[in-house]
């Protein structure tokens, strides 16, 4: 498989529908604090939604997760993080990730959350978008994402991709395939987030 990545050690900024400048990259070693602190100040329920069920949010359980999020850069794990500037500190509003499947090395497992106050303002749909071109640079040829059947935030932002999908639901859980054959590099221009409002 080619493990040949874009790099996103560089920012890339765009404008969500409010006019707020963010910085979309990849995620690394030094963001640990600011992951962690980021997941300490989602809700209950944004929790819920991304870890599809009820989340210990005590501060060794975050730390872990913070971890395990920046643990570098490699082929078959990245983390994208977007922040707006505030105060002259960087702070993280989105995460979003790609996991390749162990088992089937032509999937990539995707997840992503963005904090209450920046939802539905395109963070979310531009940064899966740059999953997707992440993944296929890297050979994979589908991506996965399971959710819980009530999540209807981050079906919307799978069909923003204008990629053919499947969807199966069973007892609560919804599991999403995407099939990259469509995503084109070439002249391929990320959606804005004030044309993909989620």
């Amino acid at each position: 498989m080619n493990h040949r990545r874009e790099s996103l050690s560089q920012p890339l900024i765009f404008r969500t529908r409010r006019g707020q400048l963010v910085a979309a990259r990849q995620a690394t070693v030094a963001d640990t604090f600011l992951l962690a602190e980021f997941l300490g100040r989602l809700s209950d329920r944004a929790r819920h939604l991304r870890y599809m069920s009820p989340q210990n949010a005590s501060a060794d359980v975050i730390w872990n997760e913070a971890v395990r999020m920046t643990r570098g850069h490699s082929p078959d794990h990245t983390t994208l993080v977007a922040t707006i500037r505030r105060n002259d500190y960087d702070e993280a509003i989105a995460v979003a990730e790609l996991v390749c499947d162990l088992h089937d090395p032509t999937v990539g497992e995707i997840a992503l959350v963005v904090r209450d106050d920046q939802q539905r303002q395109g963070i979310g749909s531009f940064l899966l978008w740059h999953l997707a071109r992440i993944a296929k640079q890297s050979g994979l040829i589908r991506l996965r994402a399971n959710m819980l059947a009530e999540n209807s935030v981050m079906r919307h932002l799978i069909r923003t991709l204008e990629l053919p999908y499947t969807a199966t639901t069973s007892y609560g859980e919804t599991q999403v395939l995407v099939a990259l054959a469509g995503h084109s590099e070439e002249g391929a221009r990320a959606p804005s987030a004030e044309k993909w409002a989620a």
